[in-house]
């Protein structure tokens, strides 16, 4: 027996001679290659940090309307929190007494691109409208003239999920709040050595207890260690691991060390598709306060949440969340981090946290335009890893009142012209809308289509259609030009032409337009030839100035080399929406190219702005000869094919043209005011015939939008430049039109070219004598009465009220 028990013990040591260094050899190498890990993450580049995409920022001056601004849609949006009047203790409040005449914003500190705002106290005096009347500091009472609210976030450039988080020093995070995290997760954080077995045994006696997990037994470090490098399965395999990796990270690491990535690393909730990572976005998104401005209620609060972020959502289940809070500041008093008096004061602390605001900042088709720009600049990794701000010109309101008029538009055409319903959303009507600020080159509004859910195709910068009757303002250019350049030939606004079926013959080809409707008009002059788009005259013009001039000018206008055909002049080329805002962007800024552009700066995490914008124009065409094109233009809506954004209730001065192809398979128009352009095209993708104008089809989402964007703009009217001048004129007779003329037009000059005497041949009664033809507007004069000078007439009553384009 005992020799058997000693074979037995014998054998069993040796098992172990032979076994155990394996074994331990194992181990050794395991805990080797799990130390390398932890220590490359930690002296490595820890987290992947996107980019964030911004808006423009926006201004406020005394005299604009709040309303028409979007004012407290943006203070919304921007997390903003009202309070009651008097009540505001820090930034990103504001207050708005009963009358609603005083508002006061505390706003927020926002790092620009070129200068850090430490955020200011603003206060409006309000009046009808909510238009601001004054402006003034409520601390010193001295007088304000402008106030800039900060840009707001509208998207990311991220790889996986977004995880959006600031990068944080724990020195600047408030020592209360880390007091609450420890107080709520590992109260004996700096006692232990990374795995706290008084912890576990407790956790494990509650969830054998209670026969289901309810309790988790993981140090702050283990929690840190598991969202660094682990998933969230829970078996003993991962367990042991994470136990080690957390040992590792505490030998090799100090205690505030591995308390600042904690604080910088937890997931804290959701913003739409972005998620919440860190105290500082945490504070910032539900209370709309940096850290160190937070009670100690709300830091309670945010502490609470990290042990399931989104069932103690404040926003969402605010009384779980104050159960929660309640908790967590209960633990902070047993644990001594706080008083009993100011654990009774935060106890009895109403929960307020920012209003929960729906609403997203998408502007999807902008997005990828600025995505696409800056991919062919920034390598993948650094647009998705670095934590780049990128700064754009995009007026979140203004898209939205731009997705709005498109939405509401497509939906009216549907309902009133039923052959335009399709039943597959890929077949859908579409439009799509661009707004430019033609001095600054700002993209301010990019709507590519209906619906980016359905379809990520930019019709902005992406399809390329017809134009029509959109590029005629091209060949107009063109014969103005050559009048302004001292050519043999005189063609100015009132000019007269020929509007009558035409063929075009070239080379042993020809080509006969016809106009709208086979309706056509005589004589007629320029500006009644484009005011209503008529096809034959703006060929005669083009034939009689030269195919070559308009080709050249085209080209200057950013159309590019275009073949010599003559249905160019009509349009008969394939342009982008973007590339019809460009040109006429040269027309409403006084002949000068600026590019439009969307990003205006690029700052890295440091602080540094990497990319700027630098502003540079070039002298297209003259002023005198963009005004006077501009001049013809207002005619279009004032009166012409454009009259219907009067009739709509635009009551703004705007240049504008409609645009339709021949086959009706596009509609356009394009307008602007002195400070803002916008293009609207609608058609079908498949190219199918639409059978509307352009007046009929992109006009009233035009006239929507331009109505409420410029609604918060300064009216402005276009201002002759020298060496033009506006004149009222009789063009029956040539002259300065007197008192009794029967017919007065007011015509943009050359100024050495404009009349200079009063009509000597209406009298008192108003009658003309015998000599002067009075058939026709724009018809040439009886014989011996002097030329009539070009110039824009009163419309009188005509047959031309079908004519639509």
């Amino acid at each position: 027996m005992k020799r058997a028990l000693k074979i037995v013990l014998f054998s069993v040591a040796a098992i172990l001679l032979f076994a155990l260094p394996p074994l331990i050899y194992e181990f050794l190498s395991y805990y080797h290659a799990l130390e390398n890990e932890v220590v490359t993450r930690f002296s490595g580049k820890r987290w992947n940090i996107p980019s964030r995409i911004y808006s423009d920022s926006c201004f406020v001056y005394p005299g604009q309307s709040l309303d028409d601004l979007g004012f407290f849609q943006r203070l919304a949006r921007l997390n903003y929190h009202r309070v009651a009047p008097g009540q505001i203790a820090s930034r990103g409040e504001y207050s708005l007494d009963e009358h609603k005449h005083r508002l006061t914003v505390f706003l927020h500190s926002f790092a620009y691109p070129y200068s850090d705002f430490a955020g200011e106290a603003v206060e409006m005096t309000l009046g009808p409208r909510d238009t601001v009347l004054a402006m003034r500091d409520p601390l010193d009472r001295k007088a304000l003239f402008s106030a800039e609210l900060e840009p707001e976030l509208i998207s990311g450039i991220f790889q996986g999920s977004w995880q959006q988080r600031r990068l944080v020093p724990l020195a600047q995070i408030p020592p209360a709040l880390i007091d609450a995290i420890l107080a709520a997760e590992d109260h004996r954080f700096y006692e232990h050595h990374g795995i706290d077995l008084v912890r576990i045994v407790k956790a494990a006696w509650v969830d054998f207890s209670a026969h289901r997990v309810r309790q988790g037994g993981s140090t702050l470090t283990q929690q840190l260690m598991k969202n660094f490098f682990l998933t969230s399965k829970r078996d003993w395999r991962r367990k042991v691991k994470e136990i080690l990796m957390a040992y590792i990270a505490e030998r090799q690491y100090s205690k505030d060390q591995i308390l600042e990535n904690y604080i910088n690393d937890i997931y804290l909730g959701q913003r739409g598709q972005e998620g919440i990572y860190g105290v500082w976005e945490a504070s910032e998104f539900y209370f709309s306060k940096e850290p160190r401005n937070l009670t100690i209620g709300e830091m309670a609060t945010i502490a609470g949440m990290i042990s399931s972020p989104n069932r103690l959502n404040p926003l969402h289940h605010p009384q779980l969340a104050q159960r929660r809070r309640d908790e967590v500041l209960r633990l902070m008093l047993a644990d001594g981090y706080i008083s009993k008096a100011a654990y009774d004061s935060a106890a009895t602390e109403p929960l307020h946290p920012r209003e929960v605001f729906v609403e997203n900042n998408d502007a999807p088709y902008f997005v990828d335009y600025v995505k696409r720009e800056l991919a062919e600049r920034y390598p993948p990794d650094v647009l998705t890893g670095e934590g780049l701000r990128i700064f754009t010109s995009l007026d979140v309101h203004a898209q939205k009142l731009a997705e709005k008029a498109v939405r509401d538009n497509l939906d009216y055409l549907e309902r009133r012209y039923p052959s335009l319903r399709r039943k597959e959303k890929k077949d859908q009507l579409e439009e799509a809308l661009i707004a430019v600020e033609p001095q600054s080159g700002k993209i301010r509004v990019m709507v590519g289509g209906r619906d980016y859910r359905e379809s990520q195709f930019d019709r902005i910068t992406q399809a390329k259609r017809q134009p029509g009757s959109a590029f005629k303002p091209i060949t107009y250019l063109a014969a103005l030009q050559e009048t302004l350049d001292g050519g043999p030939a005189r063609f100015l606004p009132t000019t007269y032409i020929d509007d009558t079926p035409f063929t075009w013959s070239y080379g042993d080809m020809s080509w006969s337009p016809k106009n709208y409707k086979d309706r056509y008009f005589g004589r007629v002059t320029l500006e009644f030839a484009l005011e209503e788009s008529l096809n034959s005259a703006t060929s005669r013009l083009a034939n009689q100035i030269g195919l070559d001039r308009v080709r050249a000018m085209a080209e200057k206008m950013g159309f590019g080399n275009l073949p010599a055909y003559p249905s160019i002049v009509l349009g008969g080329i394939e342009v982008t929406p973007m590339q019809i805002a460009q040109a006429y962007s040269i027309m409403a800024d006084y002949g000068l190219e600026v590019q439009s552009y969307a990003v205006t700066a690029v700052v890295n995490q440091s602080g540094k702005v990497i990319e700027g914008h630098e502003l540079q124009a070039r002298q297209v065409l003259s002023p005198q000869l963009a005004y006077m094109i501009d001049f013809m233009l207002e005619q279009v809506i004032n009166h012409g094919t454009g009259e219907g954004a009067r009739k709509r209730g635009f009551i703004r001065p705007a240049a504008g043209k409609t645009g339709t192809t021949n086959d009706s398979k596009d509609a356009w128009f394009t307008g602007f005011t002195p400070n803002l352009l916008a293009v609207v095209w609608t058609g079908f993708d498949q190219r199918e015939e639409l059978g509307l104008t352009g007046a009929e089809a992109s006009l009233p989402a035009w006239t929507d939008f331009m109505k409420a964007a410029t609604a918060s703009r300064p009216p402005l009217d276009f201002a002759p430049p020298p060496g033009i001048v506006v004149e009222k004129v009789d063009p029956l007779t040539g002259y300065l039109a007197g008192p009794n003329c029967p017919v007065v037009l007011e015509g943009a000059f050359p100024a050495d070219l404009a009349p200079t005497q009063v009509c000597p041949f209406h009298g008192r009664g108003g009658t003309t004598p015998a000599a002067v033809n009075t058939a026709t507007p724009g018809a040439p004069p009886a014989p011996g009465a002097p030329a009539p000078v070009e110039g824009n007439w009163e419309r009188v009553p005509s047959n031309t009220s079908d004519i639509n384009d």
